[in-house]
């Protein structure tokens, strides 16, 4: 007899992070050929996260410049959702496109700090 219990918490997990490779790959091609607004030009999605139910994703960017024309560019972003997750649904085959929402990434600011910190504490 086959035990078939592991399937119950599995694939959900790894059905998530299939989907949020997915999205952010499809996110990537998406906001380089198909919206055109200058201010997003030098964002890059860093992550995606997908909700249990595969209906909601947080798209992570960063950007190069000011932190203001980042959240202007994240603003911008979450202005043209819609037009996005239309544009997801037509280069996906998921049964339910996740909305998306897109949010500054503050990862790469905090290991900045956190690594000036400890060069600090290594100098005499």
């Amino acid at each position: 007899m086959i035990d078939y219990t592991y399937w119950l918490d599995y694939p959900q997990v790894d059905r998530t992070k299939k989907v949020a490779s997915l999205v952010h790959r499809e996110l990537s091609l998406i906001l380089q050929h198909k919206v055109s607004d200058p201010r997003i030009e030098s964002t890059t999605i860093t992550e995606v996260l997908v909700s249990k139910n595969l209906k909601h994703a947080t798209v992570f960017v960063v950007g190069g410049g000011t932190p203001e024309s980042l959240q202007t560019a994240v603003d911008a972003l979450n202005r043209a959702r819609a037009y996005i997750r239309r544009q997801l649904a037509s280069q996906t085959s998921l049964k339910y496109t996740p909305s998306v929402e897109f949010k500054v990434d503050l990862v790469p600011e905090r290991s900045t700090r956190v690594l000036s910190l400890l060069q600090k504490t290594r100098k005499p």
